[in-house]
Parts: C-alpha cells; structure tokens; sequence
C-alpha cells in the first residue's frame, strides 16, 4: 500500500475548532478486506488511473468526537450492492482510514475510542452506547476495527410506523493525551478533478457533487459532533467541507465524507458464496 504526501497545508475553521489539512495520493486497501455478506459506505474512491485522492485531517483536541452514520438499505458509492434493510442486522467490522499512524508508534497519546449508537435521520445518536471499543490505536493506513460478537442494529429502527431502515452512528473519540491525531481520511473530489481526475465511481452510481444538493444521498453522513459531549445534538453535526471549497455554504465542491465503510452480517444465504464485488476490485488491480 503506498500514499504520497502532497506539498499542501490548509487550516479548516469550524464552530468548535480548527483543523489542519492535507492532501494524500492513495489506493484502496482492497486486498485485505475482511469476509463480508454486506457493505456499505458513502466517500467516493476515484481512480485515477488506479489511485485516489484523499484529504486528511489532523490538529483535533482531547474530547474532540466525530464520526459517520449509515443507513441499512442505502446505495453504496463503493461498488457494493445495497444492503437489505430486513436481512442485514448485524455489524461485524468497521474500516477506518489514517494518515499518521502515531497511535502504535506513541501508545496513550493519540489514542481513541471508537462507539456505535443508534441514530435518528439527522445522525444524532439515540438512547445509550450500544458497543464500545476501549482505547483503541489506530495505524498507518487503512484499520480494520472488528465487533466482536457483531453488534445487532435491529433495535435502530427509530421509526416504527411506518417502519424505517435500520440506522447508526459510528464515532471516534480522541482520549490521548496529546490528541491531535490521528490523521484522519476524507474523499477529495476537488483535487482529484484539479489532477484532471475522470469523475466516476466504477461499476457504481455517478460521483456527483456538490453533496448533498444533487447526490444520491440525501444529507451528509459525517461529521464533528462534539468537544466532550454531543454539543451539536440533537439538530446533526457539523460537516466536513471540502479543503478547496471557499464558498459559506459549500456550493463549489460540496462536503467531504470520513474514508469508512460498514461491513454487515446478513440473514439467509451463506457468508461462503460468491459477490459481485470479487469483480469490482478486479478492475482496480
């Protein structure tokens, strides 16, 4: 797995912080995926012809949360056919990307929490924690995080009547002690398109953007959420707006998502049987 470390720094300013950005050149760390019945995932992999740009965010402070919610049932701009609401209950892993990989290189300062909670519409958790991973240190690259037994979201169906797809929320939480890693991965349309990137997602929906006026999805499923407690809910949190995007309300490259995807356990047919995304990753080798 090889990345490039682009000669560029942006500040990013939010209502509770401010971030420092750059730019990585990177390929999907498609090899070593975890057995899977369902995925589901919502940044966009853009190659180009075979790599991806990614942003990275780093400079957070201790307490400072954030994370991505998804919604059972949803398109994946990842390749992966849409998971079935009914079947597909249970999470067994979660994959996070990270630019830095001080957590193994300095245990205890830049360490994390990872959570799952229920979500309502918006991306705000609901009721209690459902699954906690303690102090967790991510690596270089792509972290493939296990729930160990798989978690069931069948009790994320917020709305029963009429009933909805189940729903929930995915955080992380900097507990080190310095905390302003890791350096975490977010899709980047707007350097891609400046590299003369081709904007499409490969046996997958279109990429649009700006998110989430004319995407697929109908809102934005990552977010900061909270310097200790969740201060921006309920209401939904703060988006991540691309780096190159100097417009108030995001209307030239639009909203970044966090660089991870769901793996689901599915009812029915076997975890042995064959998936179409065998021949998705075919075509980015």
């Amino acid at each position: 797995m090889r990345y490039a470390l682009v000669a560029i720094m942006l500040v990013v300013a939010t209502l509770a912080s401010a971030f420092e950005g750059k730019a990585f050149v990177m390929r999907e760390g498609f090899d070593p995926e975890p057995l899977y019945d369902c995925a589901l995932q919502y940044y966009y992999y853009i190659p180009c012809p075979t790599y991806s740009w990614f942003w990275c965010l780093f400079g957070w402070e201790r307490g400072d949360v954030l994370g991505a919610w998804f919604t059972v049932g949803d398109n994946s701009t990842g390749g992966y056919e849409a998971c079935d609401p009914g079947a597909c209950m249970a999470l067994e892993s979660f994959v996070v990307l990270d630019f830095a990989g001080y957590g193994t290189l300095y245990p205890w300062d830049y360490t994390v929490k990872f959570e799952v909670w229920c979500a309502d519409e918006y991306g705000c958790p609901v009721g209690p924690v459902l699954w906690s991973s303690g102090p967790y240190e991510t690596h270089l690259g792509w972290n493939h995080v296990y729930v160990d037994p798989p978690l069931s979201v069948c009790d994320c169906v917020v709305n029963p009547e009429p009933p909805s797809a189940p729903r929930f929320l995915i955080t992380a939480k900097h507990i080190g002690i310095y905390a302003d890693y890791p350096a975490w991965g977010f899709d980047n349309i707007s350097y891609s398109l400046q590299q003369g990137c081709e904007l499409h997602d490969i046996s997958s929906l279109p990429v649009l953007y700006p998110r989430p006026y004319n995407s697929y999805c109908s809102t934005i499923h990552s977010g900061f959420y909270a310097r200790e407690d969740f201060m921006y809910c309920p209401g939904s949190p703060i988006w991540f707006k691309d780096l190159y995007d100097t417009t108030a309300a995001g209307t030239h490259y639009g909203y970044m998502e966090l660089a991870w995807r769901a793996y689901l356990l599915c009812g029915g047919p076997s975890r042995t049987e064959a998936t179409t995304w065998s021949k998705v990753k075919a075509l980015y080798r």
